[in-house]
């Protein structure tokens, strides 16, 4: 296993994956851009100490590095890259573990054309788990690679996708569902309280979710969608006008209508025959997916 790595990043997220790597026993050195802030630098050096990796000032100390693996707020990780360009060793192994888009993500990849970059991203429960259980997911040509490199300092990374940006694609996707799911329930239940029915709302809600697990979840829907979506549109419209009122504004409703209007008008200028259920969640999504108003496949 490679012994020299650099950390770019010394916030949360940085102080516990730099740590388990430390604890791995890889020669850590870490970077942080508060190591030169005169009230917080010394704090910050202290820090990196304590976790067993070695403060350095400069990106250009990085320049012997094997692996250097980037943990910064959003914004700043693509001018992170830009500021190890010069410093990169060829075939230096950057792991980007950003919460960023594909775009910016690629990004990273054109600003260093000597290093061999993976996209990287943590999921399924943030950085308040111990550093071995967060899931780390991972693409790109030499994400394999880097996932046995994580995997040998006690990590949890998987391989993911081939392409630089699909690991983004994918936490930016579930974001969709995650942060999607949060915005519903807190339109839902706002409604729900001006109409004084919570506690019932929640106790029927529970009741259908603990049917399934939610890969079953998301199947059962998607697929009796496209048999039902013509029919569903008239609950969807009345579903959002309840919400409107409450005096709740309808954001996330008026989406669904949206949603749930032009997938029934693509259905039936595809002659889809009204409660015919695919009989896949794949086979659902072929057919959604070659709609008007769909991307080209």
């Amino acid at each position: 296993m490679s012994r020299r790595w650099g950390l770019i990043g010394f916030g949360e997220a940085g102080r516990i994956i730099g740590g388990a790597l430390a604890a791995s026993g890889v020669d850590l050195a870490v970077h942080d851009r508060m190591l030169l802030d005169p009230a917080r630098g010394a704090a910050v050096r202290e820090a990196v100490v304590a976790a067993g990796a070695t403060p350095v000032d400069d990106l250009a100390e990085f320049a012997d590095r094997d692996v250097v693996v980037s943990l910064v707020t959003p914004a700043t990780a693509v001018p992170a890259a830009r500021g190890f360009a010069p410093h990169a060793a060829d075939g230096v192994l950057y792991v980007d573990l950003n919460s960023t888009a594909p775009g910016d993500k690629q990004e990273v990849a054109a600003s260093l054309p000597g290093a061999r970059v993976v996209d990287g991203v943590m999921t399924g429960g943030g950085i308040q788990l111990d550093a071995q259980r967060i899931p780390i997911s991972l693409a790109g040509p030499d994400a394999a690679e880097a996932a046995d490199l994580l995997n040998g300092a006690g990590l949890n990374a998987a391989v993911v996708g081939e392409e630089i940006g699909a690991a983004a694609a994918l936490k930016m996707l579930r974001s969709v569902v995650i942060k999607g799911m949060e915005g519903l329930w807190v339109e839902a239940l706002l409604a729900a309280r001006e109409r004084g029915v919570v506690e019932p709302l929640l106790a029927m809600i529970e009741e259908t979710l603990d049917r399934y697990s939610a890969r079953d979840f998301a199947t059962m829907l998607v697929t009796t969608h496209v048999g039902h979506a013509g029919r569903r549109q008239v609950e969807v419209r009345m579903s959002r006008d309840t919400v409107a009122g409450t005096g709740v504004p309808p954001l996330l409703s008026d989406g669904i209508v949206a949603r749930y209007e032009q997938d029934a008008r693509g259905l039936a200028a595809a002659g889809a025959e009204p409660g015919v259920v695919p009989p896949t969640l794949h086979a659902a999504l072929e057919i959604l997916g070659t709609l008007p108003g769909a991307p080209p496949g």
